[in-house]
């Protein structure tokens, strides 16, 4: 196997889902045969208890600090410069450059997530004549909601995908968008999770011991699923269950989800490490799994492959998705029957549908049945690592 470099803005030990995903698919490489590149933000990357460890290879970091580049794009937005957005790019080309050469790296592989860690990773690349690979979380060019970003990532992402050896994604849905639009035949790799860990961590038949109903969400909440909870909050009420509640387990304050409008009968946690969370996500009624229907940028959220849909799958307890119609997340559950899709604006369907897993007891079984064994088929670390080792091999 050739020694590759991963460009990515999220590495272990944050707690996002892409730097989970990484980690769980590097965790048992050589150290040797690769190194890490980032940049220098070190808020995202301080070990806090909550995230993964670090990967065992070498961290660049790159200058300047991401906050630096941020206030950057900001103003070649307001002044429509693309001189200064090309000015980033070709200095973070050259700065991913001398890295490869150093490390003396066969190939790299460059994450979405940043404006420029693709294209640079793209660019350095094609200058050193080795294979470039792109793996995308999210849809690169979809991800920014600016205009002119937009059409700077647009360019960029049709040169990219075409000069790429390989293109990584997530999921069916993105697989076929790439496929649409620019004829590349992209290989898909489920945002994977360890299973064997998992079922160490979960616990026993864990119960809700508060003898009152809970829906759980264990994750991120930002504005790609604000509309999907404030419409489950509306659900809940008009259910009349008696002491039905929502626990969020969240790395987001308490007072930005009020700020946002998630309140009411709403019981809040602070994000918990990693190998607690399969006890806490089998002690659920129902595990709730949303996206918006009116977001910024809804081409993500119809590609969108959340990081916790493996470890749901694998929580042997009923799954309610409300996303879009069309969305993978809405395709998936509903294709292999392994949870409940309410993928309409509706809050009077979504609370019969809450009312329906909390009351039908074989339905819950058999939906939590099918989705573990998807869970097994799907999104197993195995499977993902036997994929990424197969692709970096054959380089």
């Amino acid at each position: 196997m050739k020694k590759f470099a991963l460009v990515s803005l999220a590495l272990p030990p944050s707690q996002s889902g892409q730097s989970m995903v990484l980690y769980h698919l590097f965790k048992k490489f050589n150290p040797e045969n690769y190194c890490m590149i980032t940049l220098k933000n070190f808020h995202l990357y301080k070990n806090q208890g909550t995230g993964s460890t670090k990967l065992a290879a070498k961290y660049y970091f790159l200058s300047p600090d991401f906050q630096v580049i941020r206030l950057l794009v900001q103003s070649a937005c307001l002044f429509h410069s693309r001189l200064l957005l090309t000015i980033i790019l070709n200095f973070r080309k050259n700065q991913i450059k001398k890295i490869l050469i150093k490390e003396r790296c066969g190939a790299v592989i460059g994450c979405t997530g940043d404006l420029f860690d693709p294209p640079a990773a793209y660019l350095a690349a094609k200058e050193l004549g080795i294979p470039f690979i792109l793996y995308t979380f999210d849809f690169y060019s979809r991800q920014w909601t600016h205009p002119f970003l937009r059409g700077f990532s647009e360019e960029n992402e049709k040169e990219l995908l075409n000069g790429a050896h390989s293109v990584i994604v997530p999921n069916k849905c993105m697989k076929d968008e790439y496929l649409t639009r620019y004829g590349v035949q992209a290989s898909v790799i489920h945002n994977p999770f360890d299973l064997t860990e998992y079922e160490r961590n979960a616990g026993n038949d864990v119960q809700n011991i508060s003898h009152e109903p809970q829906i759980v969400y264990t994750g991120a909440i930002y504005d790609a699923n604000f509309s999907a909870f404030h419409n489950l909050i509306t659900a809940m009420e008009k259910t009349k269950i008696p002491g039905l509640k929502l626990h969020v387990y969240t790395p987001q304050s308490e007072n930005y989800l009020k700020k946002n409008a998630i309140e009411g009968p709403v019981v809040y946690h602070k994000h918990l490490p990693n190998n607690l969370i399969p006890a806490v996500q089998r002690a659920a009624d129902i595990l709730f799994l949303p996206l918006a229907f009116n977001s910024p940028y809804p081409e993500i959220i119809k590609t969108s492959a959340p990081g916790k849909i493996g470890e749901y799958l694998a929580a042997k307890k009923p799954v309610l998705v409300h996303a879009p119609q069309g969305s993978f997340v809405s395709w998936y559950f509903r294709h292999y029957r392994c949870g409940c899709v309410v993928d309409e604006d509706n809050t009077d369907k979504l609370a019969e549908a809450i009312l329906q897993l909390i009351n039908d007891i074989e339905l819950r079984k058999k939906l939590s049945v099918n989705a573990y064994a998807r869970a097994a088929n799907d999104f197993d670390l195995l499977i993902a690592q036997k994929k990424i080792h197969d692709l970096l091999t054959s380089l």
